[in-house]
């Protein structure tokens, strides 16, 4: 976004989002050494991909992106409206509901299995294995 928080109109990939997409025509087109077509068909090829290009995006651009914009707008609060008012609620309720259980699962084994593994090891410790 602009200063005026307007797009910007010149750097319209400020994070480079798509850079994959630029394709030029020598990503696309090459002729190897040895196999050359004239030069007025290699220039018309290149001037005619090139022109393709830009005004086949031109125009399904002005066709669609209206629509697309409209779409992506919706799902995108479609989407901000679930985090506030179902997940982020969700989740915190997770928390302290786990948080509950967590306390009563220390408690029992603090009061059952620690005392119990205590003996066992006390029981235990005194016994020596000597090899003959």
């Amino acid at each position: 976004m602009g200063e005026d928080g307007r797009p910007d109109l010149i750097n319209r990939d400020p994070n480079n989002l798509n850079g994959s997409l630029t394709v030029a025509f020598e990503d696309i087109f090459g002729e190897p050494d040895g196999v050359h077509s004239p030069d007025c068909a290699y220039k018309c090829g290149f001037m005619c991909y090139e022109g393709a290009k830009s005004i086949c995006y031109k125009i399904i651009t002005v066709l669609c992106t209206w629509l697309y914009g409209f779409c992506w707008g919706c799902q995108f609060a479609y989407v901000t409206c679930c985090y506030i008012w179902m997940f982020t609620p969700t989740i915190r309720m997770l928390k302290l509901v786990c948080g509950t259980c967590q306390s009563i699962y220390a408690t029992c084994v603090e009061c059952c299995l620690v005392p119990l593994c205590s003996s066992c090891g006390a029981l235990f410790s005194n016994i020596k294995v000597t090899q003959s």
